[in-house]
């Protein structure tokens, strides 16, 4: 079975990252494989003020509240596919 990063990558929406699990739009990507991950996923981001994009596997939407997730951080599947856009950080 492909991990979901290994589908991020192939999807080509998103790119390799050092500091992070990918980068979507030159915003940061982190991955919750599962509702068990998603905690410390969400920790990632609250590093840069929740501005990014979390990963998801699309079948596992429903396991997610999305409306909470939504006034967080940005979600996409994955195939990158944009399922919630992310808030811009304002300069």
């Amino acid at each position: 079975m492909s991990s979901l990063k290994d589908h991020l990558l192939n999807s080509g929406k998103v790119k390799t990252s050092e500091e992070w699990d990918a980068t979507y739009d030159e915003l940061p990507v982190v991955i919750a494989e599962d509702a068990n991950s998603l905690g410390q996923a969400l920790e990632k981001l609250d590093t840069v003020g929740g501005y990014g994009y979390l990963a998801i596997w699309k079948k596992n939407l429903f396991l997610f509240n999305a409306k909470l997730l939504s006034k967080r951080c940005g979600v996409i599947d994955e195939n990158g596919n944009l399922l919630k856009a992310a808030r811009i950080p304002k300069n």
